[in-house]
């Protein structure tokens, strides 16, 4: 099944959680909530003048950063 945020493939070993009985990656899931890796390295660059919070990155692609980024700095550390 293919994730209904990033329409990317679910793969077995990924770690993902039911969105209305469909599986989600976790990493968009995150994203979804906290806005893409753009938003968060440079929301007035990358949201104001770009209009791509995901920083040229794919949805699933930035997912993976705002994951890697929280690891990093923490929730608290985020705009």
């Amino acid at each position: 099944m293919n994730c209904p945020l990033c329409e990317e493939p679910v793969l077995a070993n990924d770690d993902s959680h039911p969105v209305s009985g469909i599986p989600a990656h976790r990493e968009c899931l995150l994203r979804n909530v906290m806005g893409g890796i753009g938003h968060i390295e440079n929301h007035a660059y990358w949201c104001n003048e770009m209009h791509d919070p995901d920083g040229g990155r794919t949805y699933r692609q930035s997912g993976i950063e705002v994951d890697q980024w929280i690891a990093k700095h923490g929730f608290s550390a985020a705009p």
